[in-house]
């Protein structure tokens, strides 16, 4: 499928808002059938029709405002559907339960690096060197 008509079918079909954001966030057109959505409220979606590799995308739950694609992240997506995501499954985990999370495992966060969230250590040492404040002198 060439890249006019793919553009102008995602248009007729997402509408003007939608394309746009899409547009904006993802910088390209996906239109494709819901395959399933996680607990986080990412939707995942399929499109046999695409090129392969581009067939298999998702929509982040944070991505309903225009100006979001900060907030996006590929840590948002649990473990299971990063395997069918890159074709490790060949079933979504709606369908397949071979991917069985064991009770004694820890519940899935995203990754907090650089977000206020993020962990930073408590340190209880004194500092080994004092900071230096200048003194200045009134100019005659």
């Amino acid at each position: 499928m060439s890249a006019l008509s793919r553009t102008i079918k995602g248009f007729m079909k997402l509408g003007p808002a939608r394309f746009m954001r899409q547009l904006n966030n993802m910088g390209d057109i996906k239109v494709g059938t819901l395959v399933g959505t996680d607990k986080f409220g990412n939707k995942y979606f399929e499109n046999l029709e695409e090129s392969y590799g581009r067939t298999r995308w998702i929509q982040f739950a944070k991505e309903d405002s225009f100006f979001s694609r900060a907030e996006m992240n590929a840590s948002q997506v649990p473990a299971e559907w990063h395997g069918w995501l890159h074709r490790m499954l060949d079933a979504p985990p709606t369908v397949d339960k071979t991917m069985v999370i064991p009770k004694w495992s820890v519940e899935f966060t995203e990754n907090l690096t650089g977000s206020p969230q993020a962990f930073r250590t408590y340190n209880t040492t004194r500092p080994k060197f004092q900071a230096w404040t200048p003194k200045v002198a009134a100019r005659a």
